[in-house]
């Protein structure tokens, strides 16, 4: 079962939806304030409750003015390294005025989260699986949720995007929640992957993780696209990983990018499944989200 939540934002209506809390804030001694979230840009600070202590996060949103809100698609765009949801929400909001979708940044920051949220915060401990409550991935779901209630959206499925450390994050989510409501996802750039290989060890395969044969095919047979930009080649690029694990992947981030694609395909053809993913260069973009963002979005809301 899913953790509970409270959600709550300091804004002023413009939607006059109210998301009232999902669980007892009491119990938590959490104010319980509801929640109201503005057309245009906006955030709202969002707690997970987990079984040690509640955690904050802040989360960036856009909702283009004239969009009706109850049936929006809705877009989660994850952040790299650098941080910076705020400033991805800001290059999606254009996108979203031109596509007609809602933007959700949550920010995963240093203080609350670690250095790295893009590996799950603990799969495994002492070699068993750990309560996917716990884990970072699940807080998408989480968020889902609070969002429709807070917009009254009727959506079964959201679309996700992440870029470089988002990337890692997408592409993990889809090894280890299988059943997550996504419809597409989009994994832009990521510096290195955990590959579909059930014979190398977390994090560099599935190996000792909680993914079987059969979620591994349920992860290959869902909608997804590798997006990597045809000038993301350098080598030497400051934050590229080099353990050997990783330079095994490739030598850079678009080679490595191949040949994560072609391991999944050839992996899904081993497993006869229907292979659901593909791949997509974005000519002239290096290793920057906003040079990736318009194809990305592109990707996400064609055939709407």
């Amino acid at each position: 079962m899913l953790s509970r939540l409270v959600v709550f934002v300091r804004s002023s209506a413009v939607l006059g939806v109210t998301l009232m809390s999902l669980t007892a804030a009491s119990s938590n001694n959490v104010p319980d304030e509801g929640v109201r979230i503005e057309s245009g840009a906006s955030k709202f600070t969002f707690i997970v409750h987990k079984a040690d202590a509640p955690r904050r996060m802040t989360v960036y949103t856009y909702i283009p003015a004239k969009l009706k809100a109850d049936s929006a698609t809705i877009i989660f765009v994850m952040h790299g390294q650098g941080k910076n949801a705020e400033g991805y929400r800001d290059v999606w909001a254009k996108l979203a005025d031109k596509h007609g979708f809602m933007v959700i940044a949550p920010l995963f920051d240093v203080e609350t989260w670690g250095s790295t949220y893009s590996n799950g915060q603990g799969l495994m401990r002492d070699g068993k699986a750990t309560n996917p409550d716990t884990w970072s991935f699940s807080v998408i779901e989480h968020l889902f949720d609070a969002i429709k209630t807070a917009t009254g959206n009727k959506s079964a499925t959201y679309r996700i995007y992440g870029h470089s450390e988002g990337g890692q994050f997408v592409h993990r989510l889809v090894w280890f929640l299988p059943e997550a409501r996504y419809d597409k996802a989009v994994v832009a750039n990521p510096g290195w992957y955990t590959m579909p290989d059930l014979s190398i060890s977390l994090p560099y395969g599935l190996g000792k993780s909680p993914a079987t044969e059969q979620t591994l095919k349920r992860g290959l047979e869902r909608r997804l696209t590798v997006l990597l930009g045809d000038r993301d080649n350098d080598p030497n690029h400051p934050q590229l990983r080099k353990t050997p694990e990783v330079m095994a992947q490739g030598r850079f981030r678009l080679e490595r990018g191949q040949n994560f694609f072609n391991q999944a395909s050839e992996r899904c053809a081993a497993l006869k499944c229907k292979f659901g993913w593909q791949l997509q260069m974005v000519h002239g973009a290096a290793h920057s989200n906003g040079q990736m963002a318009a194809a990305a979005a592109a990707q996400l809301m064609d055939g709407k």
